[in-house]
C-alpha cells in the first residue's frame, strides 16, 4: 500500500513536468464543479495509488 502511494506521488510528480497537472486540474473542476489546487492533485493520486497498492496486496493474499 505503501509502495502504491509512492508510486502515485512519482506519477502525480512526472506529469507535473510536462504540465499534465493543469489539464486534469481543469478536468476535474469541469467534471466537478469543485476546485483544487496543486496540493488537492498530489492528495488525489497519492489516494489513488494507495487505493491500487491495497487492492494488488489483497489479490495476492
Amino acid at each position: 500500500m505503501l509502495g502504491g502511494l509512492l508510486l502515485g506521488l512519482a506519477v502525480g510528480w512526472f506529469l507535473s513536468l510536462f504540465g499534465v497537472n493543469r489539464i486534469l486540474i481543469q478536468g476535474f473542476f469541469e467534471l466537478t464543479g469543485k476546485s483544487i489546487s496543486d496540493v488537492g492533485f498530489y492528495t488525489l493520486l497519492a489516494f489513488l495509488g494507495a487505493m491500487g497498492g491495497a487492492i494488488n496486496c489483497h489479490k495476492k493474499g
